[in-house]
């Protein structure tokens, strides 16, 4: 299983070196960026998730949908509060302890996770990654959103609003009614969806080499939020997931969801309800260059 993650990840690794490259040859802008971020999380990331949808309905699957939502609740909650002592424990006071929370709890599920786990486990788990980022996404622009803004007002707007979360409604109907698209969608959709990691890298990819390397490592909260992301959390759930999740395929899943680095996301909500933008995006690119080795080793334990 290392092995096959170590293999997906290179070859993430190399999209990651392309927006490196890019920016480095100063060919890569705010504007690119934000045009390559819409395209990925509004038009990409939806036709993957509406796709991963597409399987026969069976009792085995009803059961893994319904196992994973509970254990997904369960992961979301417990690492809201594990994020909230590590940062306390740590002196982490204020806004940068709101953004502790924030990107502990909320990491590149689909974008990193899609190919990984496509190779490792195929349609059913595919199903429980999106399962998995579905419930995330109500987290992240609703807690997300509070915890960022150091507000009470809960977003729900936000649920009917965001291509991702649509997408899964769409799916899942799909799924239940067990209604099939057309050959020619599904084919579309399955091109498109693969857009979804190289974007994602890219983009990592942009940001890690406009972003002052030296000045990253030197950081002492940087260095420790990644031990935290790509080490702590991980080793934490695969401690505890053993004891109650049988089967492989969900357990499998979550220990690697676990082990992502920092969502990109994250630096879009930062700035936009906490002007932290540029702070969360060097986590973004010290937990992504990271977790290239560490994910292949978490992923050897299990």
């Amino acid at each position: 299983m290392g092995e096959i993650v170590f293999s997906e990840t290179i070859k993430l690794v190399f999209f990651m070196l392309i927006g490196v490259f890019m920016a480095l040859k100063k060919k890569y802008s705010p504007t690119v960026n934000l045009f390559i971020g819409y395209l990925l999380t509004n038009i990409a990331l939806p036709a993957a998730i509406i796709n991963s949808f597409q399987v026969e309905k069976t009792h085995e699957l009803s059961e893994m949908i319904r196992l994973t939502l509970i254990y997904s609740i369960f992961m979301l909650l417990t690492t809201l509060i594990f994020g909230y002592l590590v940062a306390r424990l740590l002196g982490k006071t204020g806004v940068l302890k709101r953004l502790w929370i924030n990107c502990l709890l909320f990491s590149n599920i689909l974008f990193i996770g899609i190919p990984i786990v496509s190779r490792l486990y195929g349609e059913k788990g595919l199903i429980v990654l999106v399962i998995y980022n579905t419930l995330t996404s109500f987290f992240l622009f609703t807690v997300g959103i509070m915890i960022f803004s150091n507000s009470r007002e809960f977003r729900l707007k936000s649920l009917y609003t965001t291509p991702a979360i649509i997408a899964s409604f769409i799916g899942y109907l799909l799924f239940t009614c067990q209604i099939t698209l057309p050959e020619t969608i599904t084919s579309f959709n399955v091109t498109l969806g693969g857009l979804t990691a190289p974007l994602a890298m890219i983009i990592n990819g942009s940001l890690f080499a406009q972003s002052n390397l030296k000045q990253m490592l030197s950081n002492t909260d940087n260095l420790q939020f990644t031990l935290a992301r790509v080490v702590g959390i991980p080793l934490f759930f695969i401690a505890i997931l053993h004891f109650f999740v049988k089967d492989p395929i969900i357990l499998g899943v979550l220990t690697l969801v676990t082990a992502m680095p920092t969502g990109s996301l994250n630096a879009i909500l930062a700035e936009e309800y906490a002007g932290e933008g540029t702070k969360v995006s060097q986590y973004i690119a010290l937990t992504t260059c990271v977790s290239m080795v560490t994910l292949p080793l978490i992923m050897s334990i299990i």
